[in-house]
C-alpha cells in the first residue's frame, strides 16, 4: 500500500491484497466464504508423537524453555531499560517438586540432561504442574540453557524440539 493511501484512509486492516482492496475485516476472513477463494491453508492431520527425549528414572522432569515478557525478542529492544520484574536465569519448579527434592527458593542446583548440565538458582513457580520445569534462554552469558536441549526437529515442520528436554535436578554441596 502506498503511504498516500494509508494517510488518506487513516490506515488499513491487513491483509490488503492490492492498491484497490479495502482491507480485510480480520485475518483469514476469506476462509469463511463459501466457496473459499484462492488456496486454502495446507493443514495436515498428524498422529501424536511424544517428545524424542523421553523421561526416565535418571531424567524424570520435563524441562520446557521459553521467554519472559520483559525479554521478548531476546531483550534487544527492552534490555537497556530497568524493569522491576526482570531477574536473571532461574530453574522454575512446582512447589511440589521443590518440597519433594528438599530444595529452597534461591538455592543453586545443577540441572542435568543427556547432553550437558548447567547451574541455576531455584525459583518456586506455583503455576507449574509437578514434573514440569521452565527456563528461559535470555541469559546465555550466565546460564547456557541451550546446552541442555536436544537437536531433534519435527520431520513435517522442521521446528526444533527445544520445548521437551528430559532433566534431573541435583543438589550442590553446601558452600564451605
Amino acid at each position: 500500500m502506498s503511504y498516500a493511501r494509508l494517510d488518506a484512509e487513516g490506515g488499513l486492516q491487513w491483509p490488503c491484497y492490492d492498491e484497490t482492496h479495502p482491507g480485510e475485516l480480520f485475518l483469514h476472513s476469506r476462509l469463511w466464504e463459501d466457496p473459499v477463494p484462492g488456496n486454502c491453508a495446507p493443514f495436515v492431520a498428524v498422529e501424536h508423537d511424544p517428545p524424542v527425549d523421553r523421561l526416565s528414572d535418571d531424567f524424570p522432569i520435563r524441562l520446557t524453555t521459553g521467554r519472559h515478557l520483559d525479554s521478548y525478542n531476546t531483550g534487544v529492544q527492552s534490555g537497556g531499560y530497568k524493569y522491576p520484574r526482570r531477574r536473571g536465569e532461574t530453574l522454575d519448579l512446582s512447589p511440589e517438586d521443590v518440597e519433594r527434592m528438599g530444595l529452597r527458593e534461591g538455592e543453586r542446583v545443577r540441572v542435568v540432561s543427556r547432553r550437558g548440565f548447567v547451574e541455576a538458582p531455584v525459583r518456586v513457580e506455583p503455576a507449574l504442574r509437578e514434573g514440569l520445569a521452565f527456563m528461559t534462554l535470555h541469559f546465555q552469558d550466565d546460564v547456557a540453557t541451550n546446552n541442555l536441549t536436544i537437536d531433534a526437529t519435527d520431520p513435517k515442520s522442521g521446528t526444533a524440539e527445544f520445548k521437551a528436554t528430559a532433566i534431573r535436578v541435583e543438589k550442590l554441596p553446601a558452600a564451605s
